[in-house]
């Protein structure tokens, strides 16, 4: 295991660089790429170039890293997801390309145990020095403060400027169906 905490991110790459090197204070290179299903699945979930690298690098030291430091240990429910993987968990045909974020390094899911999901992306809009977007997905508080989880994600350097969007994606109760809608909360009214 090396320590790469200040390596700058163009200096990382695919081939100077292993699985349990440290690349934040809390974070190693795997916790990146883990995904149980993919590992239930057998479903490759690597980085394909070092865009994709640097870019969940980069994530990690600004976005994970504070929430740790706030909050203690946790595991991010996702952070880098490969295209096959991504097929698996949307249910598409083999050919279709996904656009998420996950698939560029750019965004992860995050749950803290005992943290309220909508307190969790609040923080977030408040503490965190940048981000693209803040997501409270699949909340409902119906069940339970702890349901769903938070979508962050923060554009690469020399990617653009980031948009800091706060949103819902949340049921809608007149159609059932799934929204996103502006801010953080609870309802979509």
């Amino acid at each position: 295991m090396a320590n790469r905490v200040r390596t700058p991110l163009e200096n990382l790459s695919l081939a100077n660089i292993k699985p349990g090197d440290l690349i934040a204070p809390n974070f190693k290179v795997y916790e990146l790429t883990v995904s149980e299903l993919a590992s239930r699945r057998g479903i490759p979930n690597d980085f394909p170039s070092d865009a994709e690298l640097r870019a969940a690098v980069h994530l990690a030291r600004q976005v994970l890293q504070p929430i740790r430091e706030a909050f203690g240990r946790f595991t991010p429910n996702s952070v880098f997801r490969s295209q096959a993987l991504e097929r698996v968990l949307k249910n598409r045909p083999a050919t279709w390309i996904s656009t998420s974020q996950h698939t560029q390094g750019c965004a992860c899911d995050v749950e803290i145990p005992g943290k309220p999901t909508l307190e969790l992306a609040r923080w977030a809009a408040d503490n965190l020095p940048d981000y693209d977007q803040i997501i409270c997905e699949c909340y409902d508080p119906r069940q339970g403060p702890n349901s769903g989880w938070v979508h962050i994600s923060l554009r690469p350097p020399g990617q653009g400027k980031n948009r800091r969007r706060l949103l819902s994606y949340i049921r809608d109760p007149r159609s059932g169906q799934m929204v996103y809608v502006d801010g953080l909360r609870a309802s979509v009214g």
